[in-house]
């Protein structure tokens, strides 16, 4: 269920959305929507894709950005949180960490909401677990440290990730949706034997989901 301060944040967004305040950013037109189709939509990732995290706790979910800016401002850096985006209308999810600067400044960052159609072809478990950002010397690392309060990654979602056996074929199918600006024109394609080990692990349906997301980015 929800607790008062996600009642009162719900309360909030309604106010705002009645007021047409809120409006579609990924829209050029930026067309308002309604409250409640923006709920519907938040309902319906949570019941095809989520409904797990959801029911453990992992996901915050209805907060507002400035609240979620407080409750990181004094955690350790990596400490993230899951919350819904209110930019998008089709229902998606998001998560913000935190890190300091040599000042010991709070810095912090947020990823592009995934929708429905992203998770229907890497779960957000996996994302989390696989998710890289440059570090220095241009080293790839992972930010996500500690899911918020203070729960490790791997305690919080570990029981949610891929058997061993997965894994090769899940990192290729993250490497590809995660940065399809990397693929060149040259690059070999997947082989057969690949393919059908591939198919056994995740299905036809899934490999199809991953293709056409790289088809529209």
């Amino acid at each position: 269920g929800l607790n008062q301060e996600q009642l009162n944040m719900l309360l909030k967004l309604q106010l705002l959305f009645e007021l047409n305040v809120f409006v579609c950013k990924q829209s050029a037109n930026e067309k308002a929507y309604s409250f409640w189709l923006w709920i519907e939509g938040i309902l319906d990732v949570i019941k095809r894709h989520l409904l797990s995290l959801w029911n453990d706790g992992s996901i915050m979910g209805f907060i507002s950005k400035e609240r979620e800016k407080a409750l990181l401002s004094d955690k350790c850096p990596g400490t993230f949180l899951l919350r819904f985006s209110e930019s998008s209308r089709e229902g998606a999810i998001t998560f913000t960490w935190i890190e300091y600067d040599l000042c010991n400044k709070p810095l912090f960052h947020s990823v592009e909401p995934y929708t429905k159609k992203e998770l229907s072809a890497v779960s957000l478990p996996d994302i989390i677990r696989t998710y890289k950002v440059m570090a220095a010397e241009n080293i790839p690392e992972n930010p996500l440290r500690f899911l918020y309060p203070n729960i490790p990654k791997d305690k919080a979602f570990g029981k949610y990730y891929p058997k061993p056996t997965e894994s090769k074929y899940l990192m290729w199918i993250c490497f590809l949706f995660r940065h399809p600006s990397r693929l060149q024109d040259n690059m070999l394609p997947m082989s057969p034997d690949d393919y059908r080990a591939l198919s056994q692990l995740v299905g036809p349906r899934d490999i199809d989901a991953v293709v056409s997301i790289l088809i529209s980015c």
